[in-house]
């Protein structure tokens, strides 16, 4: 078990968050997660400025009970240019999926009914007990304590704190 828990609160349409993922989070991967010295968990986080965001989560979560919400996530985050002017986050998703995949994740977001639990669960979570106040929120949780991030770190901060707590 990693030492330190990183939760990363997220909005798949937030330019920061985007700006994280595709350049933070693949040195933070290689670092640290793939060394089991940190454990990532995602969290969603929608911000009320952007309109579809929930889509995007929804679309995320439901392949994520196909074994696709990484490829599903990295697509989102890269492609959020494009869907976040237009809406069409189908189309988005559809360049990483199959399309029986696509049918499948489709039917979870039309037929699951509990989709929604845990994104309000996480923003619950964020307000109440992280303090998050935007994205990406990074909370680093190390010898029980949770120490709340708003913002995004350079990979350089980020590094040399987790360093220090190792």
């Amino acid at each position: 078990m990693a030492p330190i828990t990183i939760e990363l609160y997220t909005d798949f349409q937030c330019p920061h968050c985007r700006a994280f993922y595709l350049d933070v989070l693949p040195q933070l991967t290689n670092d640290f997660i793939k060394t089991a010295k940190v454990r990532l968990i995602h969290r969603d986080f929608p911000l009320s400025q952007f309109q579809y965001s929930r889509t995007a989560m929804h679309f995320a979560n439901a392949a994520g009970q196909i074994g696709k919400y990484d490829a599903v996530s990295q697509q989102l985050f890269e492609s959020q240019p494009e869907w976040s002017q237009t809406g069409d986050v189908e189309a988005a998703v559809a360049k990483v999926l199959t399309p029986s995949e696509l049918a499948r994740v489709k039917t979870i977001i039309r037929t699951d009914t509990h989709l929604d639990d845990s994104v309000n669960r996480d923003v619950q979570m964020a307000t109440e007990v992280d303090h998050v106040m935007s994205t990406p929120g990074i909370v680093i949780v190390y010898r029980g304590k949770r120490e709340t991030i708003n913002g995004a770190p350079t990979y350089a901060n980020l590094k040399a704190y987790l360093n220090s707590k190792l």
